[in-house]
């Protein structure tokens, strides 16, 4: 269907590449397609890379405190990201949202936004809901593979007289490095793939602000009925996908070939 042009109503009419060709001169594609490369390294850094320090420290912590904390985090998941962006556009809203409210209740009422209209917060708000949402996801990964270490490869370095920063070094982020590929390789494709957030929250807008390629492919579909449009846009996604995936797997193999 991406060599076609069809509205789903008259007949399909195959016209080549025209349709990639039409897709890479839309500015409003570019700016999506950007829009969701920059999701995705924003979810690499804040879900996965950090997920993995907060659970090393985490585990630093006293069994009570861990299994609180653990909890705290995982909770987020039990529910759908359709609610989980309900929730924030309550936050975020600028009449009746929670976050103005509470800047105003402090004496900060200086630093009240409109949140998902102002181009300067609007996708940093996007952002933030879905890091906050698979975090927990992240976390519970990588803690449970900093678990699943024996144990008695810890008291040995304390033996031999290794400290914090040298033990996960040498030990914990060695032993964890499938473990970190799995959680770098989710959050890349969630960030990339940054859809109900934006559907639920700004609908692309204002404008083509907080658009990403999977919202721009939506509209392409069901909203200016270009079928075709919109499966070259997935063919696109598809390979965007495939050379991430790639560069993370060149990655971690290189870094083992390192070691």
């Amino acid at each position: 269907m991406s060599f076609q042009k069809t509205n789903g109503l008259t007949p399909a009419k195959f016209i080549g590449i025209e349709n990639f060709i039409q897709i890479f001169q839309d500015e409003a594609f570019l700016k999506a397609n950007v829009a969701s490369l920059g999701l995705c390294i924003l979810a690499v850094i804040f879900n996965a890379i950090l997920a993995i320090v907060v659970s090393i420290l985490l585990c630093t912590l006293g069994k009570r405190t861990q299994k609180i904390l653990r909890t705290a985090f995982v909770i987020p998941l039990v529910l759908s990201i359709s609610v989980i962006s309900q929730l924030w556009l309550t936050i975020y809203h600028a009449d009746w949202g929670l976050l103005n409210h509470f800047l105003d209740f402090i004496g900060l009422g200086f630093f009240q936004n409109e949140w998902l209209i102002n181009p300067k917060t609007a996708m940093i708000c996007i952002a933030v809901v879905g890091m906050w949402w698979m975090f927990g996801m992240d976390l519970l990964m990588a803690y449970s593979g900093i678990k699943a270490i024996p144990e008695s490869y810890f008291e040995a370095a304390q033996l031999d007289g290794a400290g914090f920063f040298n033990t996960v070094r040498y030990i914990t982020l060695p032993l964890l490095r499938d473990v970190a590929k799995t959680c770098v390789t989710i959050s890349a494709i969630g960030g990339l793939f940054t859809f109900p957030q934006v559907y639920i929250m700004t609908g692309g807008g204002p404008g083509d602000l907080t658009q990403t390629v999977m919202m721009y492919m939506y509209k392409q579909a069901f909203s200016n009925q270009r079928y075709g449009m919109a499966s070259a846009v997935g063919i696109i996604v598809i390979l965007e996908t495939c050379v991430i995936l790639g560069g993370i797997s060149w990655m971690f193999k290189k870094g083992k070939y390192q070691e």
